[in-house]
């Protein structure tokens, strides 16, 4: 079995009355995670700001449920905020979950809360979701608007709080901000390519090319329109051939989505990403590519970054 290490899922919405052990109706939960072989789930803390009347406290309300969910299940599952911790969940045969934040704009103008979530455990953060924001546009809205001054300020402080940037939904000008400032490595959480599937939200193969020359990797995400195609499993490995010709092999890993995108057929659940695997092979990548893919790349990045 092929150890997975996923980038991004959105369950935190889904497990409010479940709890995060056994949640049948969401994508993800825990006891599903750990049979299908995940050595990392990265949870994301999405806030849609544009409904919330208070993002930042809506933002904490969820890591702390996550937090508190993982600690519960203390058996099967251990929160990850560093390489050490990582070792320390491989060690004892137990899931990490780390936390992310997706929408930068949570912080609203206030700096000092970017290392007040790295203390709350973050360790990834977007600039925004689906709406320009004081930081940045973003692919859904306004492609051609870059960081703002706060935004380039916002970078500063992701990297000096060790939180790894995430230019998933940035717009492609603040793309290339990030690029030109950024400091450390950064990542595309939960993005596929634009050669394959021409969609906004999917990275151009230049954008793939300069995360992988500075380190960082590109998680294949699972949502249908992002895959084009109908959204089966050998558009996927399309995809992961397009990110390994641009960005390197070493740039290639999974951010499914899960929980944030309608079910798509091909991987209903978390229960079924090792289907990814076989399409993998059976798409022409070695073995030791497919391990590279399926955690490996992802695994790598995490032990030399956090």
């Amino acid at each position: 079995m092929h150890k997975i290490f996923d980038l991004h899922s959105d369950t935190v919405h889904k497990i409010e009355k479940t709890g995060f052990r056994s949640s049948p109706e969401a994508h993800c939960d825990l006891l599903r995670l750990k049979d299908a072989g995940y050595g990392l789930c990265v949870m994301a803390s999405f806030v849609d700001a544009g409904r919330s009347d208070d993002p930042f406290g809506d933002c904490v309300s969820y890591i702390e449920r996550l937090r508190g969910e993982t600690e519960k299940n203390g058996d099967i599952a251990a929160l990850v905020a560093s390489a050490d911790d990582l070792e320390l969940a491989a060690a004892s045969g137990k899931v990490g979950i780390m936390i992310s934040v997706e929408e930068g704009g949570v912080v609203e103008d206030d700096l000092d809360r970017v290392a007040e979530l790295a203390r709350l455990g973050v360790r990834i953060m977007t600039f925004t979701w689906n709406y320009d924001n004081d930081i940045s546009g973003c692919a859904h809205m306004s492609n051609d608007r870059g960081l703002t001054d706060f935004g380039c300020e916002f970078l500063r402080a992701l990297e000096d709080a060790r939180i790894t940037a995430d230019v998933s939904h940035l717009s492609d000008a603040g793309f290339y901000d990030v690029a030109r400032l950024a400091g450390r490595p950064f990542i595309a959480s939960h993005s596929n390519a634009r050669a394959v599937c021409a969609h906004g939200r999917n990275l151009t193969d230049d954008m793939i090319r300069i995360i992988g020359q500075k380190g960082g990797v590109v998680g294949l995400n699972f949502c249908a329109d992002f895959v084009g195609g109908g959204g089966g499993l050998e558009m996927m490995c399309r995809h992961a051939r397009e990110i390994a010709d641009c960005g390197g092999i070493e740039a290639v890993a999974l951010g499914g989505d899960l929980d944030g995108i309608p079910t798509n057929p091909a991987v209903r659940d978390c229960s079924q990403t090792p289907r990814m695997a076989e399409a993998l092979c059976a798409f022409g990548f070695t073995p030791r590519e497919v391990d590279m893919i399926m955690g490996g790349n992802a695994e790598r990045f995490i032990r030399g970054n956090m």
